[in-house]
């Protein structure tokens, strides 16, 4: 009389470690520093100590008697500065954050600077562009590049969002809260009857 396996119950592959239930061996624990991990931990504390520098520089109007208009920026500063710490001492011991099960990512896959590098030219692109060519155009072309350097494919479709959604939050910013944000020539023309 033969007993067939329970399918539920883990067994022992070729090399001696047990298998799991489909057959193939658990993913080996990932141990070592991780530099991209590192990396975030700094620029992390960096952000948090700039926070809490530049509250300072915060200026205090004679009028204030309740907590002031540097509170939040200190708190927000700190706790930011906090985690860091934290996230800091477990990098460096080794913790590694784990990869979520329907992830289809490969965490040991080194980073593309390429990448990297075209997202920050990205950034540092709209940020001057924006006096230049409106808020809208500067934020449609950020959100393209961004698109692309992330394996978008095509030119119209991320285009076309990155449009829409600069529009409708520089309508909503500008109209509805008015906060000052340049729409260019044609955009405020375009909007200048609501």
């Amino acid at each position: 009389m033969s007993v067939s396996p329970d399918p539920d119950v883990s067994t022992r592959d070729a090399t001696g470690a047990h298998a799991s239930a489909g057959g193939r061996p658990p993913a080996p624990p990932r141990t070592g520093v991780s530099r991209g991990e590192l990396a975030m931990t700094v620029l992390l504390g960096v952000l948090g100590v700039y926070l809490l520098l530049d509250a300072a520089n915060i200026a205090i109007p004679g009028s204030s008697n309740t907590i002031g208009p540097r509170f939040f920026p200190y708190l927000i500063g700190g706790v930011v500065l906090a985690t860091a710490l934290a996230l800091g001492f477990r990098v460096l011991r080794g913790d590694r954050g784990p990869a979520d099960e329907s992830e289809d990512v490969d965490p040991d896959a080194p980073t593309s600077w390429v990448a990297v590098g075209t997202i920050a030219a990205a950034f540092l692109g709209q940020a001057l562009l924006i006096n230049v060519v409106g808020w809208p155009l500067a934020v449609t072309l950020m959100f393209a590049v961004v698109a692309w350097s992330l394996g978008a494919r095509g030119v119209v479709r991320p285009l076309l969002a990155g449009g829409v959604l600069a529009v409708v939050v520089w309508i909503v910013f500008v109209k509805g809260l008015g906060v000052a944000l340049p729409g260019g020539v044609l955009l405020e023309l375009a909007t200048s009857w609501f």
